[in-house]
């Protein structure tokens, strides 16, 4: 499980900590570990940081997510992150309730994983999960649909499951039929298909959509 916090709402040495600051922490006296993926690309955040005061917020943080999204996360995989990360808390500057680039890494998760990702305050073992801004999802979401081929699903992670079949059933194609290889590419490439048709299903029902699914 993976959560997040604010250096200063962290106050625990017993759990595993990464920074996703581009600075490491240093301004929060911060000398634990670091992920430095996450970690926003100067250019798009100095744009971001002028821009404040000039352009409104919504404007301005949309802009940020969608940097973000096209810069960073689109260029790495949920699922490998996830697991080097595991049972471990993100950390970055901003208080719970401000706009923080963890809290769109978080929604990141929630989106294409289905898991959840708290954000937290900690005083050693004692954990209190908090609020956090749930605007940024809708701008997260927004960013990943923007300009992008969905292949007729409304769900981003089934989308995101058939496209990692999409990949698996290529490298099949790739191999030579009497490769073991390439008859386990072909299942599991199945395998996801399905899992996006259950995904896809379950968010309509939800969403009171019933728009048939299209490949």
């Amino acid at each position: 499980m993976i959560s997040t916090s604010s250096y200063k709402n962290w106050n625990s040495d017993k759990y595993r900590t990464y920074s996703i600051s581009g600075d490491r922490g240093r301004d929060a006296s911060y000398s634990g570990d670091c992920y430095l993926d996450f970690a926003p690309r100067k250019k798009f955040w100095r744009v971001w940081k002028d821009n404040r005061g000039k352009i409104s917020d919504e404007e301005n943080n949309r802009f940020y997510v969608q940097e973000y999204w096209n810069q960073v996360l689109s260029k790495l995989d949920p699922e490998k992150v996830y697991r080097e990360l595991d049972n471990s808390v993100l950390l970055c500057y901003e208080d719970n309730d401000l706009f923080c680039h963890r809290h769109i890494v978080a929604y990141w998760f929630e989106i294409l994983l289905g898991v959840d990702v708290f954000e937290e305050k900690a005083n050693d073992y004692d954990i209190e999960i908090v609020d956090r801004p749930e605007y940024i999802k809708q701008y997260l979401e927004d960013a990943m649909r923007n300009n992008r081929n969905l292949r007729g699903f409304n769900s981003l992670r089934a989308l995101y499951l058939f496209e990692k079949g999409e990949m698996l059933e290529q490298l099949a194609n790739d191999l030579d039929e009497n490769d073991p290889k390439c008859l386990d590419y072909r299942q599991r490439a199945c395998y996801l298909r399905c899992d996006a048709d259950e995904v896809e299903n379950k968010f309509n029902t939800k969403h009171k959509q019933y728009k048939k699914t299209k490949y």
